[in-house]
């Protein structure tokens, strides 16, 4: 809210002006009462009327110029708090998500932010109005009357009691509330993504029966929540009551003794209902700040999070050529060692395959070239520059990446496309679908390049989507490719086309290719064989039938399949 603190200065300025405003009014009721209504000073009625109508009036417009200020301020730094958090989130390495649930990510972008801004952001500026409100008031009742003032104080320590007793037990049970909103989240993203694979098996009874219990565990804790919160207001309340008949059977006796005047205790005890307002705010303000405190937790769990992915202070900006290195690398994933000791080269142009079984480290080896990870030993050069003295942005704009699993955005298929290079001409675009053996489908669509692909690219089959992806990295025309198996999982005729279109992309590029159907490496330059994080046998396809008896144990079961 730093950049916001003059507004707020207003804001409060505003709220104390209209708090002032309201204090003169048992001033101008007591008069109005015990003065006006005699004989000589009746002609006077009307202008106590018009004097207190006008207090209102203003008091009211106060009270809407501060409102809607103290909403624009509040929206304004819960958006750049958000703003800030995504930035964050999305600069995070992938190792972070994989550790994280989506759910909870989401859950804190949208109900967290919204429990910030009301209950943080607008709660600050309230409580400040508050305080400097029952300051204001309770100085008038000093004039007034100081020794039942000073009783009348005594209501602090049994309100900070009750207060500190509630609020702790708000705080635990808001952080577990939150973790149930997340498992909601968490559990509709799952299941409404996997909608193909509950349908297919008939599991629609068994996910509403799973929701159910998610959304069950969430209505006990929001009404255990309900509980503890709606007890602050009628305890408050009580406690509040108590001490007012206390001072009133006290400014009694003083009235009997002769020591203080009705008209006295009326402006007094009109003022002490003025003040029961933000007395009984104060406390339910700073529960609300109880309640907060988790989301404020949580968003401070991912803001705090070290970024291990870090550019150097002067990082290399240059067109790369594709001569990449592995020297004596190793990489260890939550201290579980997953690649020991790779090394191979590749020249600018060579093809040089991956070959394994599942878990073997191939993909791990392939993130590591754009730095997706930063291995624990030795170094990944390309061209002779450590990827680590890179620009980040320059790497990866230079390096294609085309993988089975292919992402699009709900969004037209002109964007999808565009979206690795966002200054691209539409003629750039027309290209690089042609190249990809896109072109002749995109335009038989009824609104060809304008068509919205629907979520993740629901609405196109695999291989449609697979030639846009293909088109989106022939964009950027890179100089490095990682291929992951992208044929693998299509019919005949898309498997066609999809090969055809890569083998324009690899020409001339430098290309590390997992590969999962060996026939398809074949003219591959090198093929290295993973097997357990490490380089067990090298050379080329020819040389790994002779040699390797994994080589042809594995060729040999996917020829006769």
């Amino acid at each position: 809210m730093k950049k916001f603190t003059w507004a707020v200065v207003g804001i409060l300025a505003l709220q104390f002006i209209q708090n002032y405003a309201f204090t003169l009014l048992p001033s101008v009721g007591v008069n109005f009462i015990f003065e006006l209504f005699t004989p000589e000073n009746i002609h006077l009625i009307y202008r106590y009327f018009f004097i207190a109508l006008a207090i209102v009036f203003v008091r009211g417009a106060l009270a809407y110029g501060s409102t809607y200020s103290m909403s624009v301020v509040s929206e304004s730094s819960i958006n750049n708090l958000r703003n800030r958090f995504f930035r964050k989130l999305i600069c995070l390495p992938l190792n972070y998500y994989k550790r994280n649930k989506t759910g909870n990510f989401i859950s804190m972008t949208i109900d967290d932010m919204e429990k910030i801004r009301i209950n943080l952001y607008e709660g600050i500026i309230r409580i400040i109005s508050h305080v400097a409100y029952v300051v204001l008031v309770i100085v008038k009742l000093l004039l007034l009357n100081h020794l039942l003032t000073v009783i009348s104080l005594s209501v602090i320590p049994a309100l900070y009691v009750l207060f500190k007793i509630l609020g702790n037990r708000l705080r635990i049970t808001s952080r577990r509330l939150q973790q149930n909103v997340a498992n909601i989240s968490t559990n509709l993203h799952e299941t409404l993504t996997a909608v193909d694979v509950v349908k297919a098996f008939a599991k629609e009874d068994y996910e509403i029966e799973r929701f159910g219990k998610t959304a069950g565990k969430y209505k006990k804790t929001v009404l255990k929540l309900k509980v503890l919160a709606n007890l602050v207001k009628p305890l408050n309340e009580f406690v509040i009551y108590f001490f007012a008949f206390i001072l009133i059977g006290i400014a009694g006796l003083f009235i009997v003794r002769g020591g203080w005047t009705v008209k006295g205790l009326s402006e007094y005890m009109l003022l002490l209902g003025i003040l029961f307002n933000p007395i009984s705010n104060i406390p339910k303000t700073l529960t609300s700040f109880k309640v907060v405190s988790a989301s404020v937790d949580r968003i401070f769990s991912v803001a705090g999070t070290e970024n291990t992915i870090r550019e150097i202070e002067r990082p290399v900006e240059k067109k790369i050529e594709g001569r990449v290195k592995f020297e004596n690398v190793s990489f260890a994933y939550d201290k579980e060692r997953i690649l020991k000791n790779i090394d191979f080269e590749v020249e600018k142009g060579e093809i040089v395959a991956l070959v394994g079984s599942s878990g073997a480290g191939k993909t791990t080896i392939v993130n590591l070239i754009p730095r997706f990870y930063d291995p624990t030993d030795g170094s990944v050069e390309i061209d002779g520059t450590d990827v680590r003295n890179y620009s980040i942005g320059c790497l990866r704009s230079q390096i294609g990446i085309v993988s089975q699993n292919v992402l699009l955005f709900n969004d037209t298929i002109y964007e999808n496309i565009r979206y690795s290079k966002r200054d691209a001409s539409k003629e750039e675009i027309i290209e690089a679908s042609r190249k990809a053996h896109a072109f002749e489908f995109i335009s038989s669509l009824p609104k060809g390049f304008e068509t919205v692909v629907g979520e993740k690219g629901t609405r196109l089959s695999g291989g449609e989507k697979q030639r846009i992806a293909i088109a989106r990295t022939v964009l950027i025309n890179p100089q490095v490719l990682i291929l992951d198996e992208a044929t693998s999982a299509l019919d005949s005729e898309s498997e066609h086309y999809i090969q055809v279109a890569l083998n324009e992309l690899m020409k001339g590029k430098t290309s590390v290719v997992i590969a999962h159907r060996l026939s398809t490496i074949t003219h591959a330059t090198k093929v290295l064989i993973i097997e357990n994080g490490e380089i067990i046998e090298t050379g080329t396809h020819e040389e790994l039938l002779q040699i390797s008896r994994t080589y042809k144990r594995l060729y040999e079961l996917q020829y006769f399949r």
